[in-house]
Formats: C-alpha cells, sequence, structure tokens
C-alpha cells in the first residue's frame, strides 16, 4: 500500500516541471518589438534625426520664363522646377479668355513669331514617339500633355506637373517651349485634341 502512495506524490512534481519546460520552450520564440522613437544615437555618438530632408534644388533646376500674348506683349509668368521625377511648371497669365485651355510643352524655346501664332516652337515634345492625347489607348506624350487648365475673370493659374520628362530631356540644343491653346484638349483627337492656336508661349533655354 506504500508503492501507490509514493508514485502518487511523486506525480504532481514531475507534472509541474514539466509545464515548466514547455513554458520555457515557447517564451523562448517570442521576439520583441523594437520601436525606435525620436533621434538615435549612433555607436560614434553622433545623434541621427529620423525627419527626411530634401536635398537644395540647384539654381540650374529652377526657371523663370514670360509667357507672351499673341500681341508680343508680356502676359505673365511660367516658372519651373525641375527634379529626378520630371518638372513642375506654375503657371501666372493674364489676358486668357474665360474657359478651359490646352497647354503642351513644344520642341523648340521660341516664341519669337507671336503674329504667326507661335509655330517656331514646333511641335509637341514626344520622347517615346507616342500618338497626342491623355485619354489614347495607344499613349501619350510623356511630360508634354497635361489635362486642361482654367483661366477664370483673374486670368489663368495653374501647377501642372511633367512627369517622366527631364529638364535635359526637354531643352535638348534649342529649348523648349510651353504653348497655351485658344480651346480646350480632348485628349484624343490627332494631332492637338482640338486645341485649336497657339494664344501664349514661353520659352525656356
Amino acid at each position: 500500500m506504500r508503492k501507490p502512495l509514493v508514485l502518487s506524490a511523486i506525480l504532481p512534481v514531475l507534472i509541474a516541471c514539466g509545464g515548466g519546460e514547455s513554458d520555457a520552450a515557447s517564451g523562448s520564440q517570442e521576439v520583441p518589438e523594437v520601436v525606435l522613437e525620436g533621434p538615435q544615437t549612433s555607436p560614434e555618438g553622433e545623434t541621427r534625426s529620423q525627419e527626411f530632408t530634401p536635398p537644395p534644388v540647384a539654381p540650374d533646376e529652377m526657371q523663370t520664363a514670360d509667357i507672351v500674348g499673341t500681341d508680343g506683349e508680356v502676359i505673365g509668368q511660367a516658372e519651373l522646377r525641375a527634379g529626378a521625377n520630371g518638372m513642375v511648371i506654375r503657371l501666372d497669365a493674364s489676358g486668357i479668355p474665360e474657359g478651359y485651355h490646352g497647354v503642351h510643352l513644344h520642341q523648340v524655346g521660341d516664341c519669337s513669331d507671336a503674329a504667326e501664332g507661335f509655330k517656331a516652337s514646333g511641335s509637341h515634345i514626344n520622347i517615346d514617339d507616342n500618338v497626342h492625347g491623355l485619354l489614347n489607348r495607344q499613349g501619350y506624350h510623356t511630360g508634354a500633355d497635361f489635362p486642361n487648365s482654367y483661366a477664370g475673370a483673374e486670368g489663368l493659374r495653374a501647377e501642372i506637373f511633367a512627369g517622366g520628362l527631364l529638364l535635359d530631356q526637354a531643352r535638348d540644343e534649342d529649348g523648349f517651349a510651353l504653348i497655351i491653346h485658344e480651346n480646350e484638349d480632348d485628349h484624343i483627337t490627332q494631332p492637338i485634341g482640338g486645341a485649336g492656336g497657339r494664344i501664349a508661349c514661353a520659352a525656356f533655354d
């Protein structure tokens, strides 16, 4: 009668020990989460901030050009800022008829022939040899076709992004021009979306 008593006394101890080993094994698989907050200090003692500060824009990556009307007079300005993904161009012009207007980038930076409708600016920049129109299934002129810009009673003010077109690609050896058309662009019709004549021009070199 004593042996069963001995075994019954030992059994709870074995169960308790086994449970501890299981807990230890499962605990060893947990990986603590590391959260970095605020500035971090390097082994050399330098403080590193986690906030990203973009590099300053080089002077040759910013340009300002006069916007000229069909009478040859300056009616506004176009400010260009170039970067790694394309160019942002901000427009501020007066004397533009109210409504939507097609805006495109053209191959030559020449706005000297205002009376002839700025034909010296050439055709659209077309680095991919595509057809015209943002809604065209066959592609569009990368960095040269844009949504229409609206002119109100106080003039046209807009900011457009020439995505995928770098400054050096656009200006090459003879610069490039931004053209504002008399009508809106339907983004499909060839060659300029039915945007009509060229009523304003800004030349970049």
